[in-house]
């Protein structure tokens, strides 16, 4: 069974490498989209074997649901191949630095005259320009460039255990797309879409920025309401009772009626911060989930492995199978309909290298015999 497919008939080249594509193709995918992932034949993506023969955790993770063919972007006959192919798709990605496909003839401003409907979209780390748009840069480079970093935490800024930059801009990339598709069905006309995971990481901190630059005041942080805390068992919660009913179920469900008479906002803080940090450490985490649970303001800090059993995550089918395998995968975020999320679109596993290079290049338009040529001369595999 399958969801709804609303980019069925959306053909998507991505040249991209590495996660900021693999991110945004893959929720193009997951609605429907072909997506072609154009590889170098010798090596493919740098996704592919990340782990060294373990796991390819991130391979299969972003790369399922996708075509894949074999093309040296470097050979001779490359850029007349990708010309091609451009003039057959609606939708080209890539995650070059800024002018470096240009330099070869194969970025956006050569390749849009073979299909100037094209919607291309540069995933970079600080923009096509600026001062720093030659610079390399990071997941934690661009969380701390933007502000976000020092706002994760009240301490110490300390490195996250995710990237967090990288599908944001991904998210930011399939949005614009999205949007370029829908122009292009109004005008004819495509577009170059100019998205970086800096600017993508301060999309995040608009209020605070907005604050900073307008009227600087106090912003969202850490306090008695709103704060985590250790339990018995060693493991943590989530409080954020910030209102007055969700406040008065957590101090009833603590036993201190002194603390209903807390003001939030109003009376001092850290007492009653000090307070709770005790109460909650006379219980394990599972006794203040059941009581005052979310009501009263009260959620788990979950690690991976607790979402895989966590009734809210199975019941919605957030995890769904790859095709014809053991292999379970995170389903898209997306529902249609109410569908469950393993009523997924791209379920089959991630192909091998160039598994697709003959099928595409003929729905492109190459002749049999022009893939032969191509292939003797190693421009593809």
């Amino acid at each position: 069974m399958t969801t709804r497919s609303p980019l069925a008939d959306v053909r998507v080249l991505d040249l991209s490498r590495f996660a900021p594509g693999g991110f945004c193709t893959l929720l193009l995918a997951d609605l429907g989209a072909d997506v072609v992932k154009v590889e170098d034949p010798r090596s493919g993506d740098g996704l592919r074997g990340m782990y060294r023969g373990g796991f390819d955790a991130a391979h299969i993770a972003l790369n399922r649901g996708k075509r894949t063919i074999g093309l040296d972007l470097r050979a001779d006959g490359a850029s007349m191949v990708l010309e091609r192919l451009v003039a057959w798709a609606d939708v080209a990605i890539d995650s070059h630095r800024p002018g470096q496909l240009d330099r070869f003839g194969l970025g956006y401003a050569a390749m849009s005259a073979a299909n100037p409907a094209i919607a291309w979209c540069s995933i970079t780390g600080f923009g096509d320009f600026g001062p720093n748009t030659d610079q390399p840069g990071h997941d934690l480079t661009y969380l701390g460039y933007s502000g976000l970093l020092s706002r994760l935490s009240d301490s110490e800024p300390t490195p996250p255990r995710s990237v967090i930059s990288i599908p944001l801009a991904a998210t930011m990339a399939a949005t614009g797309i999205l949007a370029a598709l829908h122009d292009v069905s109004r005008t004819g006309q495509g577009t170059h879409l100019d998205v970086n995971m800096t600017d993508s990481a301060m999309w995040v901190l608009s209020e605070d920025i907005a604050r900073a630059a307008n009227a600087p005041g106090p912003a969202w942080g850490t306090f008695a309401a709103r704060n985590v805390y250790r339990c018995a068992d060693g493991r943590h919660v989530t409080v954020t009772a910030t209102e007055p009913k969700a406040w008065a179920a957590l101090c009833d469900a603590l036993g201190d009626a002194a603390l209903a008479g807390h003001r939030l906002g109003l009376d001092e803080d850290a007492p009653v911060r000090a307070r709770l940090e005790a109460l909650f450490a006379t219980k394990p985490a599972s006794d203040w989930l059941a009581d005052p649970g979310l009501p009263g303001g009260v959620g788990p800090v979950n690690d991976a492995a607790d979402l895989l059993t966590d009734p809210q995550v199975t019941d919605r089918g957030s995890l769904t199978g790859l095709d014809d395998s053991d292999i379970q995968i995170l389903a898209n975020p997306m529902r249609f309909e109410k569908a469950r999320g393993d009523a997924s679109n791209a379920t089959s596993p991630p192909p091998d290298l160039g598994a697709h290079t003959d099928d595409v290049l003929r729905e492109a338009g190459f002749t049999q015999g022009e893939i032969d040529v191509l292939r003797a001369a190693g421009t593809v595999a």
